[in-house]
């Protein structure tokens, strides 16, 4: 995969490329000398309208784009791997493969509750993307941070929340 330069860079080297000061091109593009320093060394708070003024200043055109990051695949876990992590959050209950399926809404309550990331990316991957996300979207109980996490992240899958919450604890107190 081909690296991509920098803003910061790109700056700094087209600019370097005409010859052209810090102070000359600030003027030329309206700008400070400190500001294109700032630019070119690093800031990652531009402003399009100063960027313009800069492409402008050095015969460039500014093209703007968004790559996708490059995610590496995760891995499908078997039901009992997943038991065997999981295990000590299920004190009261011997976590089998077959709780995992038929009373998923259960397990992914308790692993959010209780549980860390590492647990929470467990069961992700043991049961897959899908399943973990409705089963989320089906506890009703948690605690209100818990559920306020999580109503945030289907919010921005675009999953409705189905099950009201019905905690009555000390957490409501």
């Amino acid at each position: 995969m081909k690296s991509r330069r920098t803003i910061s860079e790109q700056l700094r080297e087209r600019r370097h490329e005409k010859g052209l000061s810090l102070s000359v091109l600030a003027r030329r593009a309206g700008s400070s000398a400190a500001t294109l320093s700032r630019y070119e060394h690093g800031w990652t708070r531009f402003e399009v309208y100063t960027l313009r003024k800069l492409a402008l200043a050095l015969d460039c055109e500014l093209a703007i784009e968004l790559h996708p990051k490059m995610r590496p695949k995760r891995k499908a876990r078997s039901r009992q791997e997943g038991c065997k992590q999981l295990s000590r959050l299920f004190w009261d209950h011997p976590l089998t493969p077959g709780d995992i399926d038929a009373h998923s809404t259960w397990v992914v309550e308790r692993v959010l509750e209780y549980g860390n990331l590492d647990d929470v990316l467990m069961l992700h991957d043991t049961i897959g993307r899908k399943a973990f996300l409705a089963a989320v979207a089906t506890a009703h109980r948690l605690s209100p941070r818990t559920r306020s996490f999580w109503n945030q992240i289907l919010d921005m899958e675009g999953i409705p929340c189905t099950k009201k919450y019905s905690r009555n604890t000390a957490w409501n107190s």
